[in-house]
């Protein structure tokens, strides 16, 4: 008896955990091929090019398998937030040399991934190599969806999932922590519960049986002196009263120091709900899709993504301790121009619309323009008004855009990436089957529409697993941006045998664009494929030369990017950065452990850590020069250690004759901070001390900061950061 209630048991909670995955808001139609050609669109406009690339690989010439094995094949990294975090250099306070790569993920080493599921992480060297991957946890919990952040002070990442650990069978949200600053080594915390569900809803929601779940992480700078702050989120699995999950979220944020770290503690959370976000849940008015982002040096905090047909940004300036609500509608009435061969409206008698997709949702954000600016991938949908009445809509119709939400204004804009109409950056949505926008059904060959999904399938549930393999994701340095998703049009195609996509069954592709210029505009798309097929598709349209053999035998899905650009060379004519990313070589097309809707085998499927070097066009804007007017360069060696620093720095130079010497210290707005000295000084090494406080003996805020030296006819500048 005993026996056949435990196998009781274990039936009934793979049933109930099988489907820890995001819903679909919506009812995808499964609605005819191509309908109406909607689809179209006529090539590119001119504009930059698709980004040259090169792969940097480790020594054996290929990608780094930090992986070998998993039956986990759906979505082993996070929906949204960052999976692969950069180390900074040295760890402080110690000084360990650090620079390298931390890779979470999860990881299901038997087919049965309702149970044995376990959150992992891998530790990728500097020069690309394998260092170290392992459970962080000695227990199975069923964890997963795991996401990272690094403390860029200690060097320690942090890591959150969510899994099973008490009695009640609800999920909570489990955080642990890695002492690399005290030993340079693993040395993981126990995983204690930051969000422990249903207990902690109550107080905040009103709600006693709310699960906070695929929680995300993130640290920046804290308000209080010697401390950082880790802030964290996550959205709710339970669903309303109608029977849906809208995703309303709880927020937490604790400040530490690397000696509190030491001491083991669960950290002191404030936690705080979102009138906003719980309203749109309970009260069953709309989905919340969003993802959040965290400032490294000036405290702001953004909630940011669509609600219906509207995009919102939540923004804070003061470390996340109060926030303020932007929304601004998206919804475009597209044109029902006539359709030549029937000569008949395209649309008949309806009435459709251009905006937000509540499909591609699993993005991430980047900081631009001085961190004034806000900017994330996800989709637009066509659709018409009777599908919105009724919760339906055509997973066909979504298009690429990247959307922007501006602080200084309150305001969004949006820039289309594929399909591109004159101006994709105006404030006018593309119409795919009128990209001239000349008020005429334009008069072009068929071709494929984007299809910003890996996987597709027209049987069994297609729309479902087409809404959960999305997945569009951004990093950038200062001006230099990049975005990545998946495109399976021609895999469609294929599907539905249009001739000359013979070779594409099962074959997707992942799209790069680049930006130079914060984003303001992006490049055509650079298609890289695993199909050696690939030559024999019409070059017109499709984009010859795409094979990559560096992805030869895989089928690669599923990447995220590191949270970094790394700057490689910002020479003119030779502007290079090296994009970071893991992605998974599928071992069957479609997701197992999507249940029922993935139509995958249970394969084992190895995960990859790879790099790619991206050639820019436009130089890379240093924060030193974009206030260059107020503090001009030149070649002066200078340096100051430690940096980041706190409480203090010691700024070193070395001097080779008597000079009358000034160093003056800036803020990130070119404003003078403070003018340590300005006085002759000797021939010799000179050391000077800064202690973080401005001329009024003021301490200064976590930040970047730039030291300007000045001897003679010579001058130089440099950026530390200070970090509390």
């Amino acid at each position: 008896m005993k026996i056949i209630t435990i196998l009781l048991f274990t039936i009934f909670t793979v049933f109930i955990v099988a489907n820890d995955f995001m819903q679909p808001s919506q009812i995808a139609i499964d609605d005819q091929h191509n309908v109406i050609n909607a689809g179209l669109r006529n090539g590119h406009r001119e504009q930059d090019p698709p980004p040259e690339h090169s792969f940097i690989l480790n020594g054996n010439g290929d990608p780094t398998t930090f992986l070998n094995f998993s039956y986990q094949d759906y979505m082993p990294f996070s929906y949204n937030g960052h999976n692969v975090r950069l180390q900074p250099e040295i760890s402080m306070p110690n000084g360990y040399d650090a620079g390298g790569i931390y890779i979470t993920y999860m990881c299901s080493e038997t087919p049965n991934v309702g149970i044995d599921r376990r959150a992992y992480f891998s530790y990728i060297n500097s020069d690309g190599t394998l260092g170290e991957s392992n459970f962080i946890n000695p227990y199975v919990n069923r964890e997963g969806f795991t996401s990272c952040a690094v403390d860029p002070y200690t060097g320690d990442p942090f890591v959150v999932w969510h899994a099973f650990t008490e009695p009640d069978g609800s999920y909570d949200s489990h955080l642990s922590y890695y002492l690399y600053h005290a030993t340079g080594g693993p040395n993981w915390r126990e995983p204690f519960i930051v969000i422990d569900n249903p207990e902690i809803s109550e107080s905040f929601t009103g709600h006693n049986d709310d699960e906070f779940i695929w929680p995300q992480i993130h640290i920046g700078p804290s308000p209080i002196l010697d401390r950082r702050r880790v802030h964290v989120y996550a959205n709710n699995y339970s669903s309303n009263s109608a029977g849906r999950g809208n995703y309303n979220s709880l927020y937490l944020y604790a400040d530490f120091s690397a000696d509190s770290l030491l001491s083991g503690t669960d950290l002191d959370w404030t936690i705080k709900s979102f009138p906003y976000f719980d309203n749109l849940h309970y009260n069953d008015i709309a989905r919340i899709n969003k993802d959040m982002i965290v400032s490294e040096v000036d405290g702001k905090v953004v909630f940011f993504g669509n609600v219906a047909d509207s995009l919102f940004a939540l923004y804070s300036d003061d470390y996340g301790e109060t926030f303020t609500k932007h929304t601004q509608q998206l919804l475009q009435e597209l044109p029902n121009l006539i359709y030549p061969p029937t000569g008949l409206p395209i649309f008949g008698d309806e009435v459709w619309f251009a905006l937000p997709s509540n499909d591609l949702t699993h993005y991430n954000g980047i900081f631009t323009d001085n961190n004034s600016k806000v900017q994330w991938m996800s989709g637009v949908n066509y659709n018409s008004q009777d599908n919105i009445n009724n919760g339906l809509h055509y997973s066909y119709f979504i298009y690429p855009k990247i959307f922007t939400f501006d602080a200084n204004i309150g305001e969004f804009n949006f820039y289309d990436l594929d399909i591109q109409d004159t101006d994709p950056g105006d404030d006018h949505l593309a119409v795919s089957y009128d990209l001239n926008d000349d008020g005429i059904f334009d008069d072009v060959e068929y071709i494929p529409a984007s299809c910003p999904s890996w996987f597709y399938n027209s049987e069994g549930g297609w729309a479902t697993a087409y809404y959960s393999e999305s997945n569009c994701k951004m990093t950038s340095n200062e001006n230099w941006a990049v975005c990545v998703w998946h495109d399976g049009a021609k895999l469609q195609n294929a599907h539905f045998e249009e001739p000359g996509y013979e070779g594409w069954v099962e074959q997707p592709e992942i799209c790069i664009v680049i930006s130079d210029d914060n984003g303001e505009t992006w490049s055509d798309i650079r298609y890289i494929n695993a199909n050696s097929n690939d030559a024999i598709i019409d070059t017109t349209y499709h984009y010859d030369g795409n094979f990559t053999p560096e992805f030869e035998g895989m089928l690669p899905v599923n990447v995220t990017l590191g949270d970094k650009l790394e700057i490689l060379s910002n020479e003119p004519g030779n502007y290079h950065a090296k994009l970071h990313f893991i992605f998974m070589d599928d071992g069957d097309y479609g997701s197992a452990a999507l249940t029922p809707f993935g139509g995958g085998e249970f394969t084992n499927s190895a995960l990859h850590y790879a790099a790619i070097d991206l050639e820019f066009q436009e130089e890379w804007i240093d924060p030193v020069s974009i206030h260059e007017e107020t503090i001009p360069q030149v070649d002066v060696q200078l340096s100051n250690y430690p940096n980041p620093f706190n409480p203090e720095t010691t700024i070193s130079f070395n001097l080779s004759e008597v000079e009358k010497v000034k160093l003056e210290i800036f803020n990130i707005k070119g404003q003078k901070v403070k003018t340590l000295f300005n006085e002759q000084l000797s021939i010799g090494e000179h050391n000077v001390g800064w202690n973080g406080k401005d001329a009024n003996n003021k301490q200064v805020s976590s930040g970047i900061y730039f030291y300007k030296l000045k001897s003679g006819e010579y001058q130089q500048i440099k950026k530390m950061m200070l970090l509390k």
